[in-house]
């Protein structure tokens, strides 16, 4: 396992950093902005319902755009959609070239991930192991040359949670994000996250309430997050009553569902 000052020191200065955004092979611009639009609602906002509209929105005026759908292929829970959308992505993925197929690659690889979870759960965490290994090398790479790609920021710094832990990932946060980019939603109630695993609660609270402030009301966002802290701070109870009120604004809000099913599990051993 990396030390974290290892992590800092390849942060901080062993790879240039331009100032570009990674160009996807797309000529439809509607397709752009239904991918960002995807992206911004279910990091940024939480709602994962609204995530799907706008990726299959995103289909429609491209169908061709690979990347585009290997991110309908980590959303949709269609098993059979997924499956067919992994075989057509393995099928195409030469079609694409450079650092947009490092990312298609580190996509193609989570998509598999969740058909496998399904299809064969026995192997699947060992594959896990090995997609996480892989996908922090590649997204190291397209952070650095693409740090205005905030979403591949995030992704990163939740494979750096995966593989070696709160404290690593909280400083790679800071050591990667801008101080506005901290300020967005999702790095945000993800500090929040990390500082209430590794025991800082107050301040990740004041982060909780900071992101509530500036979320709209019926974004399920800052709920999942005080649901969260709550939970590792031993408050069942209240973690429960955030997570459902994250649930009645997006049902399918997978982060909710999952510390819904947690906060249960917790309750039934008491």
């Amino acid at each position: 396992m990396l030390r974290v000052s290892l992590i800092i020191l390849v942060l901080s200065g062993s790879i240039i950093a331009y100032p570009q955004k990674l160009k996807l092979s797309t000529p439809s611009d509607s397709a752009l902005y239904f991918y960002y639009e995807g992206w911004r609602q279910v990091m940024d906002e939480g709602n994962y319902s609204k995530a799907e509209m706008a990726y299959r929105q995103m289909m429609k005026h491209d169908p061709d755009f690979l990347i585009g759908l290997s991110l309908l292929g980590r959303i949709t829970k269609d098993l059979n959609e997924r499956q067919q959308i992994e075989l057509h992505l393995l099928n195409h993925k030469d079609e694409v070239g450079g650092d947009e197929r490092i990312l298609l690659n580190t996509f193609i690889d989570l998509v598999k991930l969740t058909n496998q979870r399904e299809t064969n759960p026995g192997e699947a965490p060992r594959q896990m192991e090995s997609i996480f290994k892989t996908g922090e090398q590649s997204l190291l790479y397209l952070v650095h040359h693409y740090p205005e790609e905030v979403y591949y920021k995030a992704e990163y710094i939740e494979v750096l949670h995966r593989n070696h832990g709160p404290q690593t990932a909280l400083d790679s946060l800071y050591a990667l994000a801008s101080q506005d980019q901290q300020t967005l939603p999702f790095l945000l109630g993800y500090a929040a996250n990390l500082q209430a695993e590794i025991g800082q609660f107050t301040d990740a609270l004041n982060k909780a309430e900071k992101l509530q402030q500036i979320m709209d009301t019926q974004s399920p966002k800052p709920y999942v997050v005080y649901s969260n802290i709550y939970f590792k701070m031993g408050k069942l109870e209240t973690a429960l009553e955030w997570a459902t009120k994250a649930l009645t604004f997006d049902p399918e809000n997978i982060d909710a569902q999952r510390m819904m099913a947690k906060v249960k599990l917790e309750l039934t051993k008491r």
